[in-house]
C-alpha cells in the first residue's frame, strides 16, 4: 500500500471525453451528488436531426462503424441508469434476447434473461447517454473544447497530484479529480511522460482492419430481420459479420489482415458491394429489394489491445487521475466488449470517487482493486483471440510458450462457438462470454463444458469445413472499373 497520503478538499471533477465512458461517468457522479464538467472536443449533437448522419464526431473514428451492445451493457444500465434504457426504447432501440428466441421455451432458465442485449447504432446509443447527461443538474459541458495538458502539484516523496486541465486558448479548469475518458488514443500517457511520470502498459497489435456499410431494411423486405445477428463466417480468407441496428437498420462488415491487398480494395463502394453480393450468406441482405445503403464504406484500422497500469504493486503513478474506458483497457472492437467495459469502469470510478475522492491515493488503489483483475482478463482474452487469428491467416508457427493458450482458444472457437445452436449448454457458455455475463476468461469454467466442447469440435471436424466463396478475391479484383476478367 502506498505511503502517500495527500488529500484534497477540492470537490471539482473534470471528465476528459464525452463518449460512452465519459457520459456514463458524468451521469453516475451527478447522481451521487458530485458535479462534473465534461470536456469534449466535438460539437454537441444536433437537435431534430439524424445523429448517425449529422452529428460530427471526428474525435470518435469508430462513430459510424457497427457496434455490439452486449447484455452486460443493458444489465448495467438497468442497474445504474434505467432511464437511459427508457430513452433508448423511446428512440426505437430494441432489447432482444436472441438466445431465448433460438431455443425452445421449455429449455429457458431464469438466468437466461441476463442475455438480453441492445440493437443499436453507436450514434443512437451515445445520443441517449448524452441527452440523459444534459438533463442532469450536476453535469456541465465544455463543448467543443480541447484539453491540451494537465496541471500538477508536486510534494517531495509523493506521486504528482493532478490539480487541473489546460484548455486550448489558454483557459484552465481546476479539479480535485480528473477522469480520463479520452479513449484508446488518449494523450494523457504522453502528457504524463513529459512530466517524468511513465505509465506502464501491455500492448499487442490486433493486426486487423474493418470495412463496413450500414443499410436500412426496405418496407417490403421479407427476410427474418433478427437473422442478421447470426450472420458471420469467412470467405476466401476474409471474415464477414452482420450487425443489427436501431430503427430497421443493419450493417455488413468485412474484416481481415491490414497487409491483404485484396481486402484494401473494399474501401471502394464498387468492391464492397461486389464482395457482399458474391458471398451467399450476405447477398440477400444487400439486395436492393431488402436493404438500402445509408452511407459509404466506413474504414477503421490501427487497432491495438492495450492495458495501461496506473497502480503498480499498490503504488499509484499519479494522484487525482483515474483512467476510464479504453484509456484503461482497449480490446479488439470485433469482440463487442468496449461499451460494456466502458460502463463497468465508469460506474465503478464514480463509486470510488464518491467514497475516496478526498484521498487520491486511496481512490486510485480502490479503483484498481475493483476493476484491475477484469481489465487484465479482457485484455488477455482479446489478445489471445487475435494471436490465434494471426497465426492462422499468416501461417506463422505457434511458438512453444503459446501452444497451450492457442489450444484453449481453438477449443472455444471450434467447440463452444460452433455448438451454439446444437447444444444448449454450449450456447449458454458462448453467450456468457460474448455478452460478458461473468468473467471473460471463464467460458470453460467446468469440466462438463470442456468435455462437451471437445465432442462438438470432433463432430465439427467430421462434418468438414463450412461452405465458403472461394472466388471472392477474384470477384473483388474484377469489380474494379475498367477491369477485364
Amino acid at each position: 500500500m502506498t505511503q502517500a497520503r495527500a488529500t484534497t478538499d477540492d470537490p471539482r471533477i473534470v471528465i476528459l471525453g464525452g463518449g460512452v465512458a465519459g457520459l456514463a461517468a458524468a451521469i453516475a457522479l451527478a447522481r451521487r451528488g458530485l458535479p462534473a464538467t465534461v470536456v469534449e472536443r466535438d460539437p454537441a449533437p444536433p437537435d431534430d436531426r439524424d445523429p448517425f448522419m449529422d452529428w460530427r464526431r471526428r474525435g470518435v473514428p469508430q462513430f459510424r462503424l457497427p457496434h455490439g451492445f452486449s447484455a452486460r451493457t443493458r444489465n448495467l444500465l438497468a442497474e445504474h441508469a434505467p432511464d437511459v434504457l427508457e430513452r433508448l426504447r423511446g428512440g426505437g432501440i430494441e432489447v432482444i434476447n436472441l438466445f431465448k428466441r433460438l431455443i425452445p421455451e421449455e429449455l429457458w432458465r431464469p438466468s437466461d434473461d441476463d442475455f438480453a442485449n441492445l440493437w443499436a447504432r453507436r450514434a443512437a446509443f451515445e445520443l441517449a447517454l448524452r441527452r440523459t447527461a444534459e438533463a442532469e443538474a450536476g453535469v456541465t459541458f465544455a463543448c467543443p473544447a480541447v484539453a491540451t495538458g494537465l496541471t500538477f502539484l508536486r510534494t517531495p516523496g509523493e506521486p504528482p497530484r493532478v490539480t487541473g486541465v489546460r484548455l486550448a486558448g489558454g483557459g484552465e479548469l481546476p479539479a480535485g479529480v480528473v477522469l480520463d475518458c479520452g479513449g484508446q488514443r488518449t494523450p494523457i500517457p504522453r502528457w504524463l511522460a513529459a512530466e517524468g511520470v511513465p505509465v506502464a502498459a501491455d500492448v499487442q497489435d490486433c493486426q486487423t482492419v474493418y470495412f463496413s456499410r450500414y443499410y436500412r431494411f426496405t418496407p417490403g423486405c421479407d427476410l427474418p430481420k433478427t437473422a442478421v445477428a447470426t450472420l458471420r463466417g469467412e470467405a476466401d480468407g476474409i471474415s464477414y459479420i452482420g450487425f443489427p441496428g436501431d430503427n430497421d437498420t443493419f450493417a455488413i462488415c468485412f474484416e481481415g489482415h491490414p497487409g491483404d491487398e485484396d481486402l484494401r480494395l473494399l474501401r471502394n463502394t464498387w468492391a464492397f458491394e461486389a464482395a457482399a453480393r458474391a458471398v451467399p450468406d450476405v447477398a440477400p441482405w444487400v439486395d436492393p429489394s431488402n436493404g438500402t445503403p445509408l452511407d459509404g464504406v466506413q474504414i477503421m484500422g490501427g487497432h491495438h489491445n492495450v492495458r495501461r497500469r496506473y497502480v503498480v504493486d499498490g503504488e499509484p503513478a499519479v494522484l487525482g487521475l483515474l483512467p476510464v474506458g479504453d484509456s484503461l483497457c482497449t480490446t479488439n472492437p470485433a469482440y463487442g466488449w468496449g461499451a460494456a467495459m466502458a460502463l463497468t469502469y465508469a460506474f465503478t470510478a464514480a463509486a470510488c470517487v464518491g467514497r475516496h475522492g478526498g484521498d487520491p491515493a486511496a481512490m486510485a488503489v480502490a479503483y484498481e482493486d475493483a476493476v484491475g483483475r477484469e481489465a487484465d482478463a479482457v485484455y488477455r482474452e482479446s489478445a489471445a483471440m487475435d494471436r490465434a487469428r494471426i497465426y492462422r491467416i499468416t501461417g506463422e508457427d505457434v511458438p512453444e510458450h503459446d501452444r497451450a493458450e492457442m489450444e484453449r482458444q481453438r477449443l472455444i472457437a471450434e467447440g463452444v462457438a460452433s455448438g451454439v445452436l446444437l447444444d444448449v449448454e454450449l450456447g449458454r457458455a458462448f453467450n456468457r462470454r460474448v455478452n460478458l455475463v461473468g468473467p471473460a476468461d471463464a467460458v470453460l469454467g467446468n469440466s462438463d463444458l470442456a468435455v462437451r466442447a471437445r465432442q462438438r469440435r470432433e463432430d465439427s471436424e467430421a462434418d468438414g469445413p463450412p461452405p465458403t466463396a472461394p472466388g471472392l478475391r477474384k470477384v473483388i479484383r474484377a469489380a474494379r472499373p475498367g477491369a477485364t476478367v
